[in-house]
């Protein structure tokens, strides 16, 4: 944890999520839902707003990666346990709550396909507009701005570390590509997929095999956009054109959705090497691959407790209070009060642990 200067905006945040957001998301998830359903979410925003002990019984659950949280949160508080910890109990007992291991209810489903054809049509156009490798990068780091989890959109578009999309696909032979968001975010994390594809590279999209964080992209969701996309259209055709000669791969390893750091990621879900380019998208995946630090924001990343095991280029809106080589900021805001609300636009390369 920070110097006790430095953790008021941990603090801060985790206060206003379990008092605003935390309360929206499950009033999304109730939508449509059985009574005991909407009963047992109810009991959920209950424990929360009580702060009362959480608890979790894990013994049905039958995903690996989960093993380890219960023993993390069962007699804690909301407002005491790591916050990273508090999210994925939440996650879990919503999926629980609508019987998702024999169901495969998606109670996020309605909030993320409800302007699916609208951000089809968008991508359509923005693939014509979409010439070079750094291009389709800066376009998957803008997409990030905005989820369906948070309450507001950004207050203001700030930019930092642009300099680093300036990549060539010359020399590269595959891009991993960990995605955060359906919809908006997704369609544009496509376009740089299919702009790598057509330049040679072997493609894996990698999303969650469990509904979670609202707006996460899972296996379930993209096959229903292929099954949605016109082929009659330029974004349509090249995407399938992409997928049938095998260029294009989605991938839902269930290590994405479990309550781990990136330092347990097994290495060979995103074939590491020489020409290997990992493309990290969204807030909560940068938390994971920096073990959820809250540290001073100038700290480098070779100096925290956790680092990833592989190299990443992470594209991200700040949403959170995990930043962290931060050596310089936009004007105007700075390591004691910058806008976790998705303002700032980041790229950073995060180093692997002993690179």
């Amino acid at each position: 944890m920070a110097p006790a200067e430095r953790s008021s905006r941990y603090t801060q945040y985790v206060r206003q999520t379990l008092a605003t957001r935390i309360p929206a998301i499950l009033e999304s998830a109730a939508e449509g839902q059985e009574a005991e359903a909407v009963r047992r979410l109810r009991a959920i925003a209950a424990t929360v707003a009580a702060d009362a002990p959480m608890e979790l019984n894990g013994d049905s659950w039958p995903l690996p990666g989960w093993e380890d949280l219960p023993a993390r949160v069962d007699g804690r508080r909301p407002r005491e346990a790591a916050f990273f910890d508090v999210e994925h109990w939440l996650y879990f007992r919503i999926l629980q709550a609508v019987h998702h291991a024999e169901t495969r209810v998606d109670p996020f489903r309605r909030v993320k396909h409800r302007d699916l054809a609208r951000h089809i049509d968008w991508a359509a156009q923005a693939i014509r507009t979409t010439r070079t490798f750094a291009d389709a990068l800066a376009l998957a780091l803008d997409a990030n701005a905005h989820d369906l989890s948070q309450i507001a959109g950004p207050a203001a578009r700030l930019d930092l570390g642009r300099d680093m999309l300036r990549i060539a696909p010359d020399g590269l032979r595959r891009l991993n590509i960990v995605a955060d968001n359906f919809g908006g975010e997704f369609v544009a994390d496509l376009v740089l997929a299919i702009i790598a594809a057509e330049a040679g590279l072997d493609v894996v999209v990698h999303v969650k095999s469990l509904p979670m964080f609202v707006s996460d992209a899972t296996a379930e969701d993209v096959e229903l956009l292929f099954a949605q996309l016109p082929r009659d259209t330029e974004f349509g055709r090249r995407v399938q054109a992409a997928r049938e000669r095998g260029a294009l791969r989605v991938a839902a390893h269930p290590f994405w959705s479990a309550p781990k750091f990136f330092d347990a990621l097994p290495l060979h879900v995103l074939e590491p090497g020489a020409g290997v380019l990992t493309v990290l998208k969204g807030d909560l995946n940068f938390r994971r691959a920096v073990g959820d630090a809250v540290v001073p924001p100038e700290t480098p990343f070779e100096a925290l407790r956790v680092l990833t095991v592989a190299t990443m280029l992470s594209l991200r809106s700040i949403k959170s209070y995990c930043v962290a080589a931060m050596d310089e900021w936009p004007a105007g805001v700075g390591p004691d009060d910058f806008p976790m609300d998705g303002s700032i636009s980041l790229a950073q390369h995060i180093p692997a642990r002993g690179a």
